[in-house]
């Protein structure tokens, strides 16, 4: 009788088993997927410390977040840059005057339209357990369904989207 091969053998005619599943891969050195908030692809933040919530979309493809302001008048304070705006909450229309220093101008590039230069803020805001101070370019966003967007950079270290989620960082 022919010496069968050991491989036949082995295997039996079954498949070969797949190799042992790795650990997940670290996002970061030493920060995983469970450690960060799973947000949804809309969330509600709050700018403080004045307490206005408004509904925000997130958007992983900005690097900077972006708030709905109108009346944007920049002005001289002691020799520096600051920016006067105006936030309307959509919802109780309440009107907040905020004035903040210039932090920069950021140029946008939009398709179809004049490319815009807009003011740079920071403001300290919250969604969920987050409480950040992060930049916000000031436009007005009155004609979109989300007066705030939020951007990487807000996002990076602290949250991953899960699209098919919405407000679960603080549900209707």
């Amino acid at each position: 009788l022919p010496e069968e091969s050991p491989a036949a053998t082995e295997t039996s005619g079954l498949p070969e088993a797949p190799p042992a599943i790795a650990e997940k891969p670290a996002i970061k050195e030493g920060v995983y997927c469970e450690e960060l908030l799973v947000i949804g692809e809309a969330e509600y933040v709050t700018i403080e410390p004045d307490g206005m919530k408004l509904a925000a979309r997130i958007d992983t493809g900005a690097t900077t977040s972006s708030l709905s302001a109108t009346e944007i008048k920049n002005y001289e304070r002691d020799g520096k840059k600051w920016v006067r705006f105006k936030v309307t909450d959509p919802v109780s229309g309440k009107i907040l005057e905020i004035n903040r220093p210039l932090t920069r101008i950021v140029p946008i590039k939009r398709h179809g339209a004049p490319d815009q230069k807009r003011p740079v803020v920071t403001l300290p805001i919250r969604m969920g357990p987050i409480d950040i101070k992060t930049e916000f370019s000031l436009t007005d966003r009155t004609k979109f369904e989300y007066p705030v967007l939020i951007g990487r950079s807000f996002l990076e270290d602290k949250a991953i989207v899960d699209v098919s989620r919405k407000y679960a960082t603080s549900p209707i």
